[in-house]
């Protein structure tokens, strides 16, 4: 979108941490912004303090229900949506060995349908207008992978690869397509993800294993004006850090390494039927 002024954009998880950062960003560039987000009453503050422009609605991400009933809301205060930011995520750390699977599951429903839901509900409305961007909200933890994350960089993984794929899928239609990867973020997504725990994905284990360092991130605004400038260009990755360009670098050697390895060792597959 060349454009942001006067147009419409919904930001889940929007009630604190890089969320509101995203919705801060937008009213300033003179978006109107649904403050998304499972606790009403943070969604409420955020929306209270940008003003007019600006409406609450409670959220469950991981229901399609809920995410349908927010698209409605947003379409019948607005009219329109514009940009859509699938950012509402979890964290858990834990080593796979001794994960519960209710940790997999309150981890996928959240990080992983959550955009899966986004994308259900308002990919066709922004492919019918022809206009649009959809922001998913992944990691640095995307790209790169590593104990006591597994759990949390697999959801964040298929979040990346979706998103290429919906970038592809929709290249032609007027809707762009963003990706977030973040490094650290001073947010509270640490404790608001154990706050939030529906009992029944409650494993009632401690996995004692540490946390990000998340206080001596950077700030969420930051990171929402970053995303704004990956809207208005049409940029696909948003990479907010850049102290990891050897981490990823070596992570694509490999494979590049072993596809070099296969071919030396079996022959190019090139025009072979596999």
């Amino acid at each position: 979108m060349q454009d942001l002024a006067g147009k419409v954009a919904v930001v889940t998880g929007a009630g604190s941490g890089i969320g509101e950062g995203i919705a801060r960003a937008a009213a300033a560039a003179g978006m109107k912004v649904v403050i998304a987000d499972i606790d009403i009453s943070k969604a409420q503050t955020v929306a209270a303090s940008l003003g007019e422009g600006a409406i609450a609605c409670k959220v469950d991400v991981s229901s399609l229900a809920s995410v349908e009933a927010m698209r409605d809301a947003a379409l019948q205060r607005f009219g329109s949506v514009h940009l859509l930011c699938n950012n509402a995520g979890v964290w858990i750390g834990a080593m796979m060995h001794d994960a519960d699977i209710k940790d997999w599951q309150y981890l996928i429903n959240v990080n992983l349908y959550g955009v899966i839901h986004g994308v259900k509900a308002f990919l066709p409305l922004l492919v019918e207008q022809g206009e649009g961007h959809i922001v998913n909200t992944a990691s640095m933890g995307g790209l790169i992978s590593g104990p006591p994350e597994g759990l949390y960089t697999t959801t964040k993984f298929a979040v990346v690869g979706l998103s290429e794929a919906l970038l592809m899928e929709v290249a032609d239609k007027g809707v762009g397509v963003s990706v977030l990867c973040p490094g650290l973020v001073n947010t509270n997504l640490i404790t608001q993800s154990f706050a939030v725990r529906p009992d029944e994905f409650n494993s009632g284990i401690d996995h004692q294993q540490p946390a990000p360092d998340v206080a001596n991130g950077i700030s969420p605004l930051n990171v929402g004006e970053q995303v704004m400038d990956a809207v208005l260009e049409s940029s696909f990755y948003v990479i907010t850090h850049d102290e990891y360009r050897d981490i990823v670098a070596m992570r694509h050697e490999g494979i590049l390494d072993a596809l070099d390895a296969h071919a030396k060792r079996y022959g190019s597959t090139s025009g072979r039927a596999l």
